[in-house]
């Protein structure tokens, strides 16, 4: 009978270490704002010190207020899109298509503004 009992205590055990994947938003990428209005279909990215490039994809709303939770609760909610804005971000992926075609789609988990502006050279 120990032995049941131990053996369904180590499952259980067992089962309750395999959580799935923790979102933990810390904001580890640095990059920069950039404008792609230019292109077709695109509008601004954030371009990483690697020159990765990943297009931000915001929960869209129709509707009247007030806003949703999921809405307010968005990293992107409020945020200014400047040219050469610096920041710090992080992201889980999007499953889902682009027209602009220059990134990785992502969902933004964390945001920060950095502050300083940094002149596109371009």
């Amino acid at each position: 009978m120990k032995t049941i009992i131990f053996s369904i205590g180590l499952v259980l055990l067992m089962l309750s270490s395999c959580d799935s994947e923790e979102i933990n938003p810390t904001c580890d990428i640095v990059a920069t704002v950039r404008d792609y209005t230019g292109l077709d279909g695109c509008g601004f990215v954030f371009v990483d010190n690697e020159g990765n490039v990943y297009e931000p994809v915001r929960q869209l709303y129709c509707g009247t207020p007030p806003l949703p939770k999921e809405i307010t609760d968005d990293p992107l909610y409020g945020f200014e899109y400047v040219d050469g804005k610096k920041i710090s971000f992080s992201y889980e992926p999007y499953e889902g298509g682009s027209i602009c075609m220059v990134g990785k789609m992502i969902v933004v988990t964390c945001l920060q503004d950095l502050g300083a502006e940094e002149k596109n050279p371009l």
